[in-house]
């Protein structure tokens, strides 16, 4: 009988070992895998977070920029990796669009679950100085008058990119025609927008500086209300289009992380991006930081790719391959 207890004990603390380990996690460094370039916008949010999630946990979390092939080369690597919580993703628009848009992706989204949606940015209309006609009525018109040249010139970051969609999405619910103008990078086509070399471009408010130091117009913001660093920017549903477009930042993590580690990493980061010093040096970016359940994330993320879908069934023409 004696032994039986023994046995019986012995089988209970066995019983609850895995459930220590995943509520002593992390019991060692953790890395962030940012697939853009050091010093973006990605990258400064992830670093900002990374410190105080490691600050939080006692261990290093150490961000590291995966670059290449439009996101690819990053979100490949984490799709790869131990499902243990230990090697997390922090991505954003790309992840979505790159499945619609790209062929033979080496990986699949289902390789992924997610852990947290951490903030947000919507694309502001900017125009150059040269236009005539600011309003966002006077565009549409004008886009309309130039249809037979192709309607407006919209440039973009890049063929596929957040800004690129907004202006596929603008086009589509405003029905005018435009010509997309893509170039390598923001700050490219920013000095060509300047320049007049094309009429308009959504971009984030990371580009606000731009219209407050007169170098840009702005026209509206894509955003459900206005923003706190633009409160005299109207929105475009104020203007009488319900439009919304932008760009998100969210972790996940590879597919078979448990969910109590999925649930730690999640309110953890609740609680570091309660931080007010956090919450003002991204405020510097113009981004809005925010948070979610992975369930909530999960089903932000299928939306975002069914807008995508519906966009390419009425007949945009998105190639990036």
């Amino acid at each position: 009988m004696h032994l039986l207890k023994i046995l019986g004990v012995a089988a209970a603390v066995a019983a609850t070992l895995p459930l220590q380990a995943q509520e002593a996690f992390p019991k060692r460094p953790v890395t962030i895998v940012v697939p853009f370039s050091a010093g973006g916008v990605t990258d400064l949010f992830a670093r900002t977070t990374g410190l105080k999630l490691g600050a939080l946990w006692g261990q290093p979390v150490i961000v590291e920029n995966r670059v290449g092939a439009g996101t690819i080369i990053g979100t490949q690597h984490v799709s790869r990796a131990p499902a243990d919580g230990y090697t997390l993703l922090f991505t954003s628009y790309a992840f979505t669009s790159n499945p619609e848009l790209r062929k033979n992706l080496p990986y699949s989204p289902a390789a992924f679950r997610p852990v947290a949606l951490l903030g947000s940015t919507h694309n502001i209309l900017l125009v150059n100085n040269k236009l005539k006609g600011k309003s966002l009525a006077e565009l549409i018109a004008l886009a309309k008058a130039q249809a037979p040249k192709g309607g407006l010139s919209l440039g973009s970051s890049g063929a596929g990119s957040s800004p690129h969609i907004g202006a596929e999405l603008f086009a589509q619910q405003a029905g005018i025609p435009f010509t997309h103008v893509p170039y390598k990078g923001q700050g490219p086509a920013m000095i060509d927008l300047t320049s007049g070399v094309f009429d308009g471009m959504f971009d984030g408010m990371s580009s606000y500086p731009q219209v407050q130091r007169g170098a840009v117009s702005a026209v509206a913001i894509a955003a459900p209300k206005r923003h706190p660093d633009a409160p005299e920017l109207p929105t475009f549903r104020e203007l009488g289009m319900d439009f919304v477009a932008g760009s998100w930042f969210g972790l996940l993590a590879p597919a078979g992380v448990p969910d109590e580690i999925v649930a730690k990493i999640n309110a953890d980061l609740r609680e570091v991006l309660k931080d007010p010093e956090l919450k003002a040096q991204i405020a510097k970016t113009g981004l809005q930081v925010s948070t979610s359940t992975p369930e909530a994330f999960g089903k932000f993320l299928a939306q975002e790719t069914e807008k995508l879908r519906n966009l390419i069934r009425q007949g945009a023409k998105i190639d990036i391959n």
